[in-house]
This record gives structure tokens, sequence and C-alpha cells, in this order.
């Protein structure tokens, strides 16, 4: 899926065809729209739902309107071409990313430096294991991952193999073959172990196979969250099984497919694996999604106190009683469950109900009531822990808010954790009716929860 100032060029797959397709089960996965906005925004505000996507070029990926949808919750995923350098630089963040330009990236070096392409008007770059040019791509995709301005990367052509004519894949070396895979392989791997140390929900796919006709790339997939179909058909049962395979275990699986036409599109969104579709021909502009959008909750964000670290917990909480702590949510969401750090060893024996609520601040108190958990147990002699509460899936404004825990009667098993600076708010409140709304009049406090909640961006 390469991209220019002047033309796109098509990744060219192999592709097995077979007589008659086979029946397949149905697709476990919601497909959502993307839309590949490479050299336009226009048309990119329809894919700012939660569940779309769209993937811009290393130059535009900072503009407005791509910001605004990913606050509506689309995710944001940047073009970035780690094995290929063009002679001409398209922006500033080319040439940042480029090292000040095309003479100053380090070309693949067999048979000879720059002697590698596998595009007209680009070479390929020295992408071996630990090289230089391997460590700056990585270097720049951490940045990437520290910022939190995109929610992941598209790594163009990066796989086990090249494919177009251009590269003669076949005439290589075996040796070479070799150093070329595990330069890939190894890349992403790389980038794998830094997301999962900066920024786990950072979503890293590539536009290539890592199955070269043997085992030795295969290892790379495990390494990515997805991969990309690119104007294949939907009843190629090669390109089918590739949609199909494991990938990352992290759980943010993402699987793009581009039909060919608009039909074919349609099929893809059927194909098992596929989470993603478009009907794009080219990348010239931004065309309307092809189906609708399904809020996904595999990446989860918090606001809150989501560490546990210093924590002293409390005696066996009193019955009837509610307690929170304030914190700021910095953009519009929608709730998945809350979360507060307990232990059951308040009491010798039985147990205890407890709910979470969350409230709007009201002058630096509790107010309005948005949303309660249901209840649940804290069992004597419970280790400590992350408690997680579902909710029922509300809607959430930039501002502050209070995170409850209301706890019910019996034997005072329970104990919640708290650290840190006064933050803290606290009133009676009968358990069995649920957590009052408005909160009401209570009693300030000198310690921080140990609280949180977990939310997905935009309505």
């Amino acid at each position: 899926m390469k991209h220019s100032s002047v033309g796109v060029a098509l990744l060219c797959l192999a592709v097995v065809t077979f007589s008659a397709t086979p029946a397949h089960a149905a697709n476990t996965y919601p497909a959502n729209s993307a839309g590949i906005a490479y050299n336009y925004n226009t048309g990119s505000s329809a894919y700012g739902h939660p569940g779309g996507m769209i993937i811009t070029s290393n130059c535009n990926r900072y503009d407005p309107a791509f910001a605004s949808a990913r606050a509506n919750g689309a995710e944001i995923i940047s073009y970035v071409n780690a094995i290929e350098v063009t002679t001409s630089m398209h922006c500033a963040n080319d040439a940042t990313y480029y090292n000040g330009g095309y003479n100053n990236v380090p070309k693949w070096p067999y048979p000879t430096a720059g002697a590698r392409a596998n595009y007209p008007g680009s070479k390929l770059t020295d992408i071996r294991k630990g090289s230089a040019w391997s460590n700056r791509v990585v270097a720049y995709v951490e940045q990437l991952m520290r910022e939190d301005r995109v929610d992941g990367v598209f790594l163009d052509v990066t796989g086990a193999r090249l494919w177009t004519s251009l590269a003669n894949w076949n005439s290589w070396p075996q040796w070479e073959k070799d150093q070329w895979t595990d330069g890939n392989v190894d890349l992403v791997r790389r980038l794998d172990a830094s997301r999962r140390a900066i920024n786990p929900n950072f979503i890293v796919i590539n536009n290539g196979r890592w199955d070269r006709g043997d085992s030795r790339g295969i290892a790379g997939e495990k390494y990515v969250d997805g991969t990309v179909l690119e104007h294949h058909s939907s009843s190629s049962e090669y390109h089918r099984l590739q949609a199909g395979r494991t990938f990352s275990n992290l759980g943010h699986r993402r699987v793009l497919a581009v039909g060919k036409d608009r039909a074919d599109t349609l099929a893809w969104r059927n194909v098992q694996g596929v989470t993603h579709v478009s009907d794009q021909a080219t990348y010239k502009q931004v065309t309307a999604p092809v189906v609708g959008f399904t809020r996904l909750t595999d990446r989860p964000l918090r606001f809150g106190k989501s560490s546990s670290g210093g924590a002293i917990f409390s005696p066996g909480m009193s019955a009837n009683y509610k307690r929170g702590s304030r914190f700021y949510l910095s953009e519009k969401g929608k709730v998945l469950n809350m979360a507060a750090y307990i232990d059951g060893k308040g009491g010798p024996s039985g147990s205890q109900q407890v709910r979470m609520a969350l409230y709007k601040d009201n002058g630096g108190v509790p107010g309005t009531l948005v949303v309660q958990s249901n209840g649940l147990n804290i069992s004597a002699g419970r280790n400590a822990g992350w408690v997680y509460f579902p909710t029922y899936p509300s809607n959430l404004t930039a501002g502050y808010y209070w995170v409850s825990l209301l706890s019910g009667s019996n034997n005072a098993v329970g104990r919640v954790a708290s650290s840190g600076n006064a933050n803290w708010h606290g009133n009676t409140d009968t358990y069995s009716d649920g957590a009052a709304n408005p909160a009401g009049i209570g009693s300030r406090g000198t310690t921080t929860l140990n609280m949180f909640v977990n939310y997905t961006r935009g309505h």
C-alpha cells in the first residue's frame, strides 16, 4: 500500500485460487469501516465513530480533522515505511524520519549498497537485524507511542519477503533472503517489546505476509496485531487463510481487507478474522464507509488511580457507607467498567456486598449519579487485588468525576486501599436501594482511594 505524491503502488502478492470456493463459517469479528487518507482529509469525519479506522500518511497524521475523528472514537493509524527510502522527501515528517534525507539512510548492502529496489523512485533500506537503520525505526515509532497522538502504525511492505517484479526476490541468494526475513521479524519483535513497556494499547499492523514458503518468517505474526489484504479477491483461498491467522496475544486484532470493488468488500467483511474493510480503489481520496461501526472494547483507557504501590488498607468497611475520590477525564468516552483495589481481611468470616458508583463533580464534592455497578461479594480472606465491577455503558464528557465505593452489611469483611494526597469524600448511604442520587452531604478525608474507570474514547 505504498503511497507517494504522484501515485500508489499496490503490493503484488502471490494469489492461490481454486476452481470452487469451500463453504466458510461466518466471521466472528464485527467488521468496521476503514478509510485510507494518505493525501486528503476530506471525508475522514465519516469514520469518526467508535470502531472506525483511518490510515494516514507519515506527512498528514497530525491533521486536525484526524484528531477530531479520534476524539469521536476512530483509531488513527500512521503510515511508516521501514524497508524503503524515496529519493525525495514529501514533507518535514519524512525528512525527520529519514535522518534528513535519502543520502542519510543506510541502504540494503547486497549485492552493493543501494542496488536493491522494490518500487520505482526508492531503494531498500538496511533493515538487517540490529542495524543502525532498524534502530532508527524503533526509536521513531517509540516516540509515537509516547506521544499518544495516534493509535498505531501501518508498516508498509514489512514481512518475510518481497513480491514485486522489481525486487525480483526469487533471484536473491538464500543467505540474503534469510537476512532480509530475520531483519523484518526482528524489527516487529522489538516494536512489540517497546509497546508492551510504553503503551500496550498501541497498534502495529504490517502490509505483507510472514509466510514466505517455509517457517522462517512465521514468528513475525505474533509481534503484530494483524495485516492488510490489499485488492485481493475475497474468493482467494490463500488470502482468506491469511485473514484468519492468529497474530499478537495483546488482544486488539486488526485485519484490514481492501476489496476490489464494493461487492467484493462486502464479501470480505464475512471472512473469518477480518476486522475492518474498505472499498477504496485508489488512495487519492477517502470514500464513504462501506459498512457501519461497532464499538471495540479491546483497548480500554483509564482515568483514576490504577497503581497499587504504597497502598494502605482501611479497616473493614462500615455497612451502608459510601467513599470516593475525584479524578479528571480529559475527553469524552463511554464507561466499560470500574475497579477498586480491595482485600477481604477486615473480618474473620463471611462476606460483604459492595458496588461502585460514578458521580459528576459539583463544586468539589460528588453531585449527580452517572452510573453504578452491579453488586459483588467480597469473601473473608480474599487476597488484595483489583476487583472489576461491570456497569451499564454510559456516556462521559470531559471533566471531574468522583469514583466511589458503596459497602453493604455483613461482617465488615472488605477493605479498600488508598494512598497519596487528601482526595476523599464519604457519607452514609443505604446499600439495599443503590447509590444515592445526588450523592449527598458528607465529610472529607486525607488520602486518595485506589480506584479507576475503564472507558473507550468517543460517544
